[in-house]
């Protein structure tokens, strides 16, 4: 099994996210650093992979708004990829929001 660690540093800008995603993730070089992009590629995994998650959610505002879309994307992704698993450091986030 395949695993990864992605620690969401505060400081990253949304392209770092994307930047930092496509290397520890090992995206192409063609990896389109948005979402649809990032589900295209978690998607598309066809080995056993378990993806741990840790610092998302400790910015506020705009940057915590984007990283709860990368929450979504990746529970999303999830449930799409039998190969995906995705844990969250923070236990509540490996839960769906009611």
């Amino acid at each position: 099994m395949r695993k990864i660690l992605l620690d969401f540093n505060p400081d990253r800008t949304v392209e770092g996210i994307h930047q930092y995603l496509r290397f520890e993730m090992e995206f192409p070089s063609y990896y389109g650093n948005n979402l649809d992009a990032l589900y295209d590629e978690l998607t598309s995994i066809t080995e056993d992979t378990c993806v741990g998650v840790f610092g998302l959610f400790k910015e506020k505002g705009e940057a915590s708004a984007y990283q709860r879309k990368i929450w979504k994307v990746m529970r999303d992704a999830e449930r799409e990829n039998p190969y995906l698993r995705v844990i969250f450091g923070d236990m509540k986030e490996n839960y769906e929001e009611e």
